[in-house]
C-alpha cells in the first residue's frame, strides 16, 4: 500500500489523484473482503461490502452536487472542506 500513496503524490491534476485515492479506497475494501471470504469470515465480507456500497453511494452524491453546481467540483471541495459538513452522505 506504500507505493500506491507515493503514486497518488506525483499526480499533475488533483481531480486525477482524488479518483485514484477513491478506486484505492474501493481497492482495499474488495481485498479485505476476498481475505476475509478466504478465511471463511462472513460478517468480515459483509462489514467490507458496506463499506464499498458507503464509498460509491457517498461518490455519486458528490457527483451530482459537482454536477448541478456552477462551478462543479469548486462547491464540493469547499463544502468537504467545512468543519459543519462531516459527512457528505
Amino acid at each position: 500500500m506504500k507505493s500506491e500513496a507515493k503514486a497518488s503524490s506525483s499526480f499533475q491534476l488533483k481531480g486525477n489523484k482524488l479518483q485514484f485515492e477513491f478506486i484505492s479506497s474501493l481497492l482495499d475494501s474488495t481485498n479485505s473482503a476476498s481475505t476475509h471470504l478466504l478465511e471463511e469470515n462472513l460478517s468480515g465480507v459483509n462489514t467490507e461490502l458496506e463499506n464499498a456500497k458507503t464509498l460509491l453511494n457517498k461518490r455519486n452524491k458528490v457527483i451530482r452536487f459537482a454536477d448541478k453546481s456552477s462551478v462543479g467540483w469548486t462547491a464540493v471541495e469547499e463544502y468537504e472542506s467545512d468543519e459543519l459538513a462531516d459527512d457528505f452522505g
